[in-house]
């Protein structure tokens, strides 16, 4: 289906993308317009959370969204059925699969592999080089802010509006705060060029 936005084209237009959001972001919590704030959060965490898993082969295009390719698709998609206890893999276009399969991999991290998978082998070296616990208990709570965010988009007009206030300015904060701390690890991740290699991947954008 043809976009009605022109797409970013190079790494240069996404820079100056991200620039430039996070430049209203940081304008709309300064003048009060914390809608547009929110906004923005979503997009960002989106695309973030996308970076990490492009970094980890999840994704074999960054603008795709199937899982993986021939070679680690069985791997993640057991990894993601191991963490979430689902036998179909939810679409990844979805935050909510994003932010269950990056949990999946953080599950898979915090035991002991001795198994002799290629992929699952780098997967793992590369994950303990990032703060793990930090990223994961930004992703648990990021559950409860997406929950937030959606009543607010999808249901503003039926909630009383003192009580739309009153954790507006908060969240409108916090979703910046956890885009950041994924983008952090992504890019680390992404410095761990041997995952993608492992299975075939190019390991530049």
């Amino acid at each position: 289906m043809a976009t009605v936005i022109q797409n970013t084209e190079t790494s240069k237009d996404k820079y100056t993308t991200y620039r430039e959001l996070t430049g209203r972001h940081k304008l709309a919590m300064k003048h009060g317009f914390f809608f547009e704030a929110l906004l923005i959060d979503y997009a960002v965490l989106e695309d973030r959370l996308a970076a990490f898993l492009w970094a980890a082969g999840a994704l074999n295009d960054i603008d795709r969204f199937g899982l993986g390719n021939k070679r680690n698709k069985t791997q993640l998609f057991e990894l993601y059925s191991a963490y979430t206890g689902k036998d179909k893999l939810a679409n990844l276009k979805n935050i909510s699969a994003k932010i269950d399969m990056v949990l999946a991999m953080i599950s898979f991290a915090e035991t002991e592999y001795d198994g002799d998978d290629r992929y699952l082998t780098a997967l793992h070296k590369g994950l303990q080089k990032l703060d793990l616990e930090s990223l994961k208990a930004d992703l648990a709570e990021l559950h409860s802010w997406r929950e937030y965010r959606n009543e607010v988009i999808h249901g503003a007009m039926t909630k009383n509006i003192y009580s739309l206030y009153e954790e507006l300015e908060d969240k409108a904060a916090l979703g910046l705060a956890y885009a950041r701390t994924i983008d952090k690890e992504s890019q680390k991740l992404k410095r761990q060029k041997h995952i993608r290699r492992s299975v075939n991947m190019p390991s530049k954008k």
